[in-house]
C-alpha cells in the first residue's frame, strides 16, 4: 500500500504544482462579471475535462514506451502538418504567455511603487526577466519552485486575511450576457498538461501500475481549489475586482500591498523563466535554430505584441486559453484516440470534450481577435 500511496501524492503534487500560476490573477474579475455560481460551474468543468485529457495523454505516453512527447507524438500521428499544428500552438501560445505575464509584473512594480510610470514599470520588469534567461536548465527548475511557494503564499495570505469577512455582494449567481467569458481564461489557468510528461517518469521509475486518473484529478482539483480561495479573498476584501487583480488592490493598507508586490513579482518573474526556456528548447531542439537567435526572439517578440496593442491582460489570458492551450488539449485527444484502443462510451466523451474545446477556440479569436 505504501508505494500506491506514494505515488498517489507523488503524481498529485506534480501535477498541482504545474497547474497553479499567475492565471490566478485573472479569475477574480471572470467571476465578477459572468457571475460566481457559473465561474464555479466553468473551473469544476473544466477541471474534469483537463484531467481527462491528462490521463488519456499518460496512458498514450505508457502505451507508445517512446522518448517522444506531444509535438512527436503529433508527428508520428498526423505528419509533419500534425507536427507544425502542434509547434505553432505550443510556442505561440508560451509566447503570448511571457506578454500576459510582462503585463501583469508591470501592475506589480506599480503596486510597489505607485510613483513610477506604467513604461518604466514595464522596463523594469522585462529587464528583470531578461538576463536570467541566460541562466542553464537546473537552475531554471529551481526557480520554477520558487515562483509557485510564491504564488501558493499569495492564495493563502489575501483568503487568511479576507476570512471571515467574505461577502459577494453585488455579484451575480450567473450572468448570461458573459456566459462564455470564463472559457479561456479558467484553462489558462488550468492548464497542466506539461505536468503529465515528469509524471509519466516518476510512475515508470516507481514501476507503479494502478490506474492513475485519480492521481491526476486529485492535482486539477487541488489547484482548482486553491483557486477558489483566491477568488473568494479577493471578491470579499475589494469593492470590485479589475482584469488583473493587481490593479485593484490600491486602497488597501501600505503593509500589504507591499507584501504582495513582493510575492508578486517573485511569482511572476520566476515563471516566466520557465516558459522562456521551454519556447528555447522548442526552437534549438525540435527546429535546430542558433541559440542566440531563440534569446533574441524570446526577449523582443513579446515586445512587438505589446507595441502592436496587446496590453490587457485579461485578453491575452483569454486568447491563450481558448485558442492555444484549447489547440493544445486538442492535440492530446487526437493523439490519444489514434494511439489508444478506447470503447465507443470513452471515444465519446473525448469527442464532447473536443468539441467544448473547438466551440470555445473559436469564440475566444471571434470575440478578442476579430472584435
Amino acid at each position: 500500500m505504501r508505494p500506491a500511496s506514494g505515488g498517489f501524492f507523488k503524481v498529485a503534487a506534480i501535477v498541482a504544482a504545474a497547474t497553479v500560476g499567475d492565471g490566478v490573477f485573472a479569475l477574480p474579475f471572470v467571476f465578477y462579471k459572468a457571475g460566481w455560481l457559473l465561474g464555479l460551474f466553468y473551473l469544476i468543468v473544466l477541471a474534469g475535462f483537463v484531467s481527462a485529457a491528462h490521463v488519456v495523454y499518460l496512458k498514450t505516453l505508457e502505451k507508445i514506451g517512446e522518448k517522444e512527447r506531444l509535438l512527436g507524438l503529433a508527428g508520428k500521428y498526423f505528419g509533419r502538418s500534425g507536427f507544425w499544428v502542434g509547434f505553432v500552438a505550443i510556442v505561440l501560445g508560451l509566447i503570448l504567455t511571457l506578454v500576459a505575464y510582462l503585463i501583469l509584473g508591470t501592475q506589480f512594480v506599480q503596486l510597489a511603487a505607485p510613483s513610477v510610470s506604467p513604461n518604466v514599470a514595464f522596463f523594469v520588469f522585462w529587464l528583470f526577466t531578461a538576463v536570467p534567461i541566460f541562466l542553464n536548465d537546473r537552475r531554471v527548475v529551481k526557480l520554477e519552485l520558487v515562483g509557485i511557494a510564491c504564488t501558493s503564499a499569495i492564495i493563502v495570505f489575501i483568503f487568511a486575511s479576507a476570512w471571515p469577512a467574505v461577502i459577494f455582494a453585488g455579484i451575480p449567481l450567473v450572468n448570461g450576457q458573459n456566459f462564455f467569458l470564463p472559457f479561456g481564461v479558467i484553462l489558462f489557468a488550468l492548464a497542466g498538461w506539461t505536468s503529465v510528461e515528469p509524471a509519466y517518469e516518476s510512475r515508470k521509475k516507481s514501476g507503479a501500475s494502478s490506474d492513475p486518473w485519480r492521481a491526476l484529478a486529485a492535482g486539477s482539483f487541488v489547484a482548482a481549489l486553491l483557486y477558489t480561495m483566491f477568488i473568494v479573498g479577493i471578491l470579499g476584501s475589494t469593492p470590485a475586482a479589475t482584469p488583473d487583480t493587481v490593479s485593484g488592490l490600491t486602497s488597501w493598507p501600505i503593509w500589504k500591498k507591499e507584501i504582495i508586490a513582493i510575492f508578486g513579482l517573485l511569482a511572476v518573474a520566476t515563471i516566466y523563466l520557465p516558459i522562456s526556456h521551454e519556447i528555447k528548447n522548442a526552437l534549438e531542439k525540435d527546429l535546430g535554430w542558433n541559440g542566440s537567435v531563440s534569446r533574441f526572439l524570446i526577449l523582443f517578440v513579446p515586445l512587438v505584441f505589446i507595441g502592436l496593442g496587446l496590453r490587457s491582460f485579461l485578453t491575452v489570458a483569454g486568447i491563450v486559453g481558448g485558442a492555444f492551450i484549447g489547440a493544445q488539449y486538442l492535440l492530446i485527444v487526437a493523439v490519444g484516440r489514434r494511439a489508444l484502443m478506447l470503447s465507443a462510451a470513452k471515444n465519446f466523451f473525448l469527442d464532447l470534450i473536443a468539441v467544448v474545446f473547438a466551440a470555445a477556440a473559436v469564440y475566444e479569436v471571434w470575440t478578442f481577435v476579430v472584435h
